[in-house]
């Protein structure tokens, strides 16, 4: 029997796994003080609010597993002999979001792209039957005749930022023939892009709401993977529809189902008449930037990436992630973080800060929000959803939508 069950957001919740940030140690040997004291500052506060997290998960009396990470390994480790720190996106981020690459449907857990290997390696200790894992990574092409034969690997978005002089249009990119008119030189560069490419579609960007999976399709991209999970769905749970959405990212920094008929979300993004229609639906404000000048002086320096309260003028710091922290940082102006909420049951909600709103909207569902402090989410780009993975809820699989005759898809505003 697998130790996979999950059907929603909001069955009770029995296993779950909790990400893990680099200790402070990790940083030790930054000669530069105000980089290390930032950096270790960080990495302080984050512990200390994931063992806070961790207490709240286990008094619940839910089992809490962890990543595991070598407690002598160092920054310096990434730098290679030329004293450059190795791979273009810098040094890797710790194993602290769990969600963005895993997702559990029915007894399954479904991997859509690579993650930390401490992160598997916990998952394996956990449930090691191999037709527990379904793996939705499609592999990398090998040569110009691979790639002349498969779906292109550049979404179009990405195309506009990468593309080079002589590359032309998107339309021509996709049209059959392309490499057939432009020089070896650009179809080389263009392959490089390719075998750096992994189509795939995020677990985070998928929601799971009893017979019910809800799928971002605003992502280009998602195709071929989309094509394997649907097939694995058949096979395994026929009766799961997959439903559309225009999102453009996670799902869970939009809109969080909390019990069945109560959902929080953002403004002007969805408008789930098709997709929950006749639930409660609140919607939450941003973030109240305007409030934060700290933040407001952020935005200026890194484009609205990032922030952490204290080192609005540590030059040196901002300059060090930008340059090398690039895969730990995200678009922290796009997430409001009151919607990245995690259920214990559908009477307890944690939640990350107070929000009137929200909390009146709790009050009105009877659930009992639990606030958990997570100070750096505006660093990591990622709030509480994001840090855990729901492994295991009680409960079975239920149509909240029975006279729903297929798929829906919701086009957004």
């Amino acid at each position: 029997m697998s130790g996979y069950n999950v059907w929603c957001k909001w069955h009770p919740l029995k296993v779950v796994l909790l990400g893990e940030c680099y200790s402070s140690s990790f940083f030790k040997d930054i000669k530069n003080t105000r980089i290390r004291s930032a950096l270790q500052r960080i990495a302080d506060d984050t512990q200390e609010d994931l063992e806070g997290f961790q207490k709240v998960l286990k008094d619940y009396g839910a089992t809490v597993l962890r990543p595991r990470l070598n407690p002598h390994i160092s920054i310096m480790d990434n730098i290679n002999a030329r004293g450059q720190i190795n791979g273009q996106q810098g040094v890797p981020r710790a194993p602290l979001q769990p969600r963005d690459t895993q997702l559990v449907i029915g007894d399954k857990l479904y991997m859509t792209n690579t993650d930390h290997d401490s992160i598997m390696q916990e998952l394996y200790r956990y449930e090691s039957h191999i037709d527990s894992y379904v793996n939705l990574v499609i592999g990398i092409a090998n040569s110009s005749e691979d790639i002349k034969r498969r779906t292109r690997s550049i979404p179009a978005w990405l195309w506009h930022e990468i593309a080079g002089q002589g590359w032309g249009n998107y339309e021509d990119y996709v049209k059959p023939d392309y490499f057939n008119t432009v020089d070896a030189q650009i179809a080389a560069d263009i392959l490089r892009h390719h075998n750096t490419l992994r189509p795939s579609i995020d677990a985070a960007s998928m929601t799971l709401v009893g017979r019910d999976l809800y799928i971002d399709y605003m992502l280009d991209y998602t195709r071929p993977p989309l094509d394997t999970l649907q097939t694995d769905l058949i096979n395994s749970h026929s009766d799961v529809r997959i439903n559309g959405l225009t999102i453009g990212g996670h799902n869970d920094g939009v809109f969080h189902t909390l019990k069945p008929g109560a959902i929080i979300s953002l403004r002007e993004i969805q408008n789930y008449a098709e997709t929950f229609p006749g639930w409660d639906v609140c919607y939450l404000e941003n973030q109240s930037w305007n409030k934060m000048r700290g933040f407001l002086k952020m935005k200026r320096k890194v484009q609205g990436k990032w922030w952490v309260p204290g080192e609005e003028d540590n030059d040196e710091f901002t300059e060090f992630v930008e340059t090398w922290l690039q895969d730990w940082v995200g678009y922290a102006e796009e997430s409001v973080f009151d919607v990245n909420v995690l259920m214990l049951d559908e009477r307890h909600v944690c939640v990350s800060n107070y929000n009137e709103t929200a909390f009146q909207f709790f009050k009105k569902h009877n659930i009992e929000p639990i606030i958990v402090p997570w100070r750096h989410r505006w660093f990591w780009d990622g709030g509480l959803h994001c840090i855990t993975l729901d492994l295991n809820r009680e409960g079975t699989q239920e149509d909240y939508f029975p006279s729903r005759q297929g798929p829906v898809f919701d086009q957004g505003f």
